[in-house]
């Protein structure tokens, strides 16, 4: 069985065997699961160009249950959807060519090393209340190539995602560029599709309605069922113990500041910093597609407006 290793992404052998289990991922065929989505891969003309590494295609089993035939439809859309937005992939080639590049300068983001229950804990936490210095692009051009590293590294069941909201107001709502949390929103569900167990908002106030009217008509309504709010950090102690929690939330975890420093030196390593440059071309060459193909309005959708009613 081969075990991944990674300090950010810390998946037992024990913890390793329960997620295969859940999922029904049988150590005896996964290979030739792997090998046979890679057969195919390579034989579709939009895809045969690209870059694509088999613990990527292992985590995509995991996430459509062994099915491969979910499985190439979810491979299909990652790389289509991708295809649609260079904006969030391509900038990484030249900010990751500066040493000095600080991809947080205005919030922090972490995955917590340790599963909890066989799932991945990510906190994001706003810690500049200028709306001025708030972008969102930013936020979601990290959360890809954060998650490109989780792609490949990274072995869980799911995600529950903790949001720190306290210095958030309409101000930065109103900085959210629509149409790239639309071209998010299509290439997280239906591309990357690691199933969001929890969402729990921190600190929330008033200002949490003004934020889920933005966010509901992009998120499918069983994920937005699975959002708690809370209104002091404390409260998150009842559903999340505090092993799991950064300091930040009174946990014994390292502080967000704490773990932005580790990413920042992580994604500078030549290792790391090949890899997700490596995964600027995973995407597809839709001039090449056969069969059915869709153009970038369509699948944009009409969301054209943000709504803060």
């Amino acid at each position: 069985m081969h075990l991944r290793s990674h300090p950010f992404y810390q998946c037992t052998e024990d913890d390793m065997l329960e997620i295969r289990k859940e999922v029904g991922l049988k150590e005896s065929i996964l290979q030739e699961d792997i090998d046979a989505i890679l057969d195919w891969f390579y034989k579709e003309p939009h895809l045969a160009d690209a870059f694509i590494d088999r613990d990527y295609v292992e985590n995509m089993l995991i996430t459509t249950r062994c099915s491969r035939e979910k499985c190439k439809r979810k491979i299909d859309n990652f790389y289509r959807h991708r295809h649609y937005a260079p904006e969030i992939i391509q900038p990484r080639i030249k900010e990751l060519s500066d040493p000095d590049y600080d991809p947080w300068p205005f919030y922090c983001q972490t995955a917590i090393p340790k599963l909890y229950k066989g799932k991945r804990i990510s906190v994001l936490k706003l810690t500049d209340p200028n709306p001025s210095n708030f972008h969102s692009e930013m936020v979601i051009k990290n959360t890809l190539l954060l998650g490109d590293l989780r792609l490949k590294y990274d072995y869980m069941l799911g995600d529950i995602w903790i949001i720190d909201i306290l210095h958030a107001s309409i101000g930065h709502l109103l900085r959210n560029n629509p149409m790239m949390l639309q071209k998010f929103a299509r290439l997280a569900q239906e591309g990357i599709g690691f199933k969001i167990y929890e969402i729990h908002i921190v600190n929330a106030s008033s200002f949490s309605q003004h934020m889920i009217n933005i966010f509901k008509p992009l998120v499918k309504p069983k994920i937005m069922d699975r959002v708690r709010f809370h209104e002091s950090i404390e409260d998150i102690q009842k559903f999340i113990p505090k092993e799991y929690l950064p300091k930040d939330f009174g946990g014994d975890q390292p502080s967000l500041d704490e773990f932005k420093e580790m990413y920042k030196k992580e994604i500078q390593k030549p290792l790391s910093k090949d890899y997700l440059i490596k995964c600027c071309k995973q995407v597809s060459n839709e001039e090449k597609r056969t069969g059915e193909k869709y153009d970038e309005d369509y699948l944009m959708g009409s969301f054209k407006k943000l709504d803060i009613d």
